[in-house]
Order: C-alpha cells, then structure tokens, then sequence
C-alpha cells in the first residue's frame, strides 16, 4: 500500500467512522435513557433523506431549508412514534420493545420500497456542491470535507447540550437512574419524548449525509445501522466517547483493510469485530467490568 493509497484510505475512513459514530449516538442515547435498542434507526434516516428528496424540495424551498425543515418534520415523528409506539406498554421487558423498533423498520422500509422504490437509486443534491480540494497527496471532494465538518459539529454540539443544558443534564440524569431522577423533580415522560426527538434527528442528518454519498435507496441505511451498533457495542453501550471512538476504530480499520484486500471485507470485518467484542468484552472495550460509564 502506498502512502498517498493509505492517506486517502484514513480519510475516507475517519468521514465513514464519523458517520457510524452519530447514528451511534442517537443509538446509545435512547438505549441508555429509556432502555430501547432501537432497530429502526437507520430506516428513520432513508425515511427522512426520501421525505426530503420527494416531498420537501418539490416545495421548491432550497437546500439549506429543505435540510432544516426536513430535520424538523422528522423531529416531531420521533415524537409520534414515542407516543403510539414505545409508550403504550411502556413497562414492557426489553425483547418486547425491541420487536416493537423491528416492526417499525420494516413498516417504513415497506413504505419506502411501496412509495419511491421502483424508479431506484436516486441522485440526491448535496449541500457542498461539486469540486475537490488538494490535501497533501490525496485529493479531497467537497462532499467528504463537509459531511466530516457536519459530523464533527454535531458530535460537539451534542456533548455540550448534553453536559451543559438543563435538558441535556435530565436525560444524563434518567441515563443514570430514572426513578432517582423522578424524586429529584426530572420529569422523565418529557425526557423521554425528548430523547427520541433528539435522537431522530440526529439520524435524519446522517441520512442526509449519507445519500449524496451513495446515491438514495430504500437499502442506503443498513450497512450502516449494523456499523453504528458495532461502534456503540464497542464503546459500551452507555459510554458517548466510547461511541465515537468505537465509530473511528471501525471506519479505519474496514477502509485499511479494503485498501489493502479487498473491498468485499468491510462488511465481514464489522461482523467479526461484533462478535469479538461481544464474546471476548461484552461490557465494551471502554468500560471497566466493575463499572460502566453511564454518562
């Protein structure tokens, strides 16, 4: 492998890892909230990237507000499917509520594939325009510098909602204990409600991120919500940083790999690092066996 080969490799990784990283945050933060594992995730963010494609540019708005208007619209489902699906039953064991997330997905694939599958891929319009920028000895697009720059601005607008707002310290506060955080005044229905609006959006971004990339599909999403599983597993589950780092770990090490075999490895290897993990450190590699960081 040469070494501009394995520049272009560690950044077209990193911007992969990056976007495993954020569909694993909004993964890791409904399961530490409301204890979900959310299977739907990646069918939420083709279901917004279509609803933008097909229903909100036709509007004729541009861009910039078919992207805010889009993530808004998703927002208020998450709040929908919090209400009619998660909520009813709430005191369901985990299986049931997973199977609930599973039904969800296949509904909305359903719609996708009923709706808009048959005249597939689509090319969707990117936000950054066409063009590439020199970067030492690899060239960069627009494309892949600014969907890094969204990563990066999401991830670090997340942590600081989440560390320094009063709703981000009521969802740290339900993730740590939520009949605690009932008797200290947090209302955990809105918490909750909150969590899966939050963590819509957050989908919905990647989504939009992703289609420019890959072309929209109604199978876009699934290579990356089993990505975005794999990093939250390695990162514990509860642990944010632990996501992030888990997203860049995998999105580096498929892309070296592929550059160095074959493409054909990238999904093999996300399975086999699942597995390893969840047979060899099933807490995760960044938490303790005493102690899982919660927060």
């Amino acid at each position: 492998m040469t070494f501009s080969i394995f520049m272009a490799a560690l950044v077209s990784g990193s911007i992969n890892g990056g976007l495993y990283a954020l569909l694993g945050i909004a993964i890791v933060l409904i399961f530490s909230t409301t204890g979900v594992a959310n299977f739907a995730q990646g069918e939420l963010a083709t279901f917004g990237a279509f609803a933008m494609f097909m229903l909100v540019l036709p509007l004729g708005l541009s861009l910039p507000s078919a992207w805010l208007f889009t993530v808004a619209l998703m927002g208020v489902l998450g709040a929908v499917i919090y209400f009619v699906i998660i909520r009813p039953r709430g005191n369901a064991d985990h299986l049931n509520l997973a199977v609930r997330t599973l039904g969800l997905s296949g509904l909305l694939h359903a719609i996708d594939v009923l709706r808009w599958g048959s005249n597939e891929p689509y090319k969707f319009p990117s936000l950054f325009g066409a063009g590439n920028f020199a970067l030492g000895p690899i060239s960069v697009s627009r494309d892949q510098v600014g969907t890094l720059t969204v990563a990066i601005a999401m991830a670090a607008c997340f942590f600081l909602f989440f560390r320094y707002t009063r709703a981000g310290l009521a969802m740290r506060a339900v993730a740590l204990n939520r009949e605690v955080a009932a008797l200290q005044g947090v209302d955990v229905q809105r918490t909750n409600v909150l969590v899966w609006v939050v963590a819509t959006i957050i989908s919905v971004v990647v989504g939009l991120l992703v289609a420019p990339i890959s072309f929209l599909d109604t199978g876009m999403m699934q290579p990356y919500l089993l990505k975005a599983f794999t990093a939250a597993i390695i990162g514990g589950m509860y642990s944010f940083p632990g996501v992030v780092a888990g997203g860049l770990i995998l999105g580096i090490a498929e892309t070296l790999a592929a550059s160095a075999t074959s493409i054909h490895v990238r999904e093999p290897l996300a399975f086999a690092v699942l597995l390893l993990v969840l047979l060899l450190r099933p807490a995760g590699l960044f938490t303790t066996n005493k102690a899982q960081s919660r927060v």
